[in-house]
């Protein structure tokens, strides 16, 4: 009997680069990102939760996704990502969670089970590795009692990055993005568009990405 699954979806960034407009909101082909995100992990996921900011911003996610979610709040302040990582993980009825941004439409089902199976052998966490080095860690699987500690370890020191969270894990796998290319030939899984300019370059030639 294969092991429920978690999807937590990153929802509440600044949007900065969107001139503070909430990109979750943002629309491509006539759908918020953050549905478009949905849609493609929810034959993956047993529940998904998505971390929102701010009670206002829950709201306003409810009101527009018809699926049923779980939705959590920022606990802490000022650390970016991780908080919505620690205050997702910490509702999470399930072992392992796939993280990914709400500004992901492409995300690939098939890249997820694939990150699922490997964190199935006891992994703390799966997370893909590009050939200079950079780490993909709001594309990635964790194990919920490990990070929890490690996020609330890497907080406490004043840590605000997670990568300084994953160096406090014991048993990460950095998986090749040389393997995820062989299921998503063009790595479509990893865009995210968190600018004007990415938006408008995949409205206009959505087959250049």
């Amino acid at each position: 009997m294969q092991s429920k699954k978690t999807v937590l979806i990153l929802a509440g960034g600044k949007s900065k680069r969107f001139l503070h407009f909430d990109k979750c909101f943002i629309t491509l082909n006539n759908k918020p990102l953050i549905q478009h995100t949905i849609d493609k992990v929810s034959g993956v996921a047993d529940e998904i939760i998505v971390a929102a900011r701010d009670e206002k911003q829950g709201e306003e996610i409810e009101d527009k996704i018809p699926q049923k979610i779980a939705l959590v709040f920022d606990s802490l302040k000022d650390i970016g990502p991780l908080a919505g990582l620690l205050s997702g993980l910490e509702r999470a009825s399930f072992s392992l969670s796939l993280v990914i941004g709400c500004d992901m439409p492409f995300v690939s089902p098939d890249v997820a089970k694939f990150l699922f199976e490997i964190a199935s052998s006891g992994c703390d966490a799966v997370v893909p590795k590009w050939e200079n080095g950079l780490v993909e860690p709001l594309h990635a699987v964790y194990r919920k009692e490990p990070m929890l500690a490690a996020i609330k370890e890497a907080t406490g020191k004043g840590a605000k990055k997670i990568f300084d969270v994953l160096l406090q894990l014991k048993n990460v796998y950095f998986v090749s993005v040389k393997e995820i290319r062989e299921i998503d030939p063009y790595l479509r899984t990893f865009i995210n568009i968190n600018t004007p300019d990415a938006l408008k370059k995949i409205q206009t030639n959505p087959n250049s990405v």
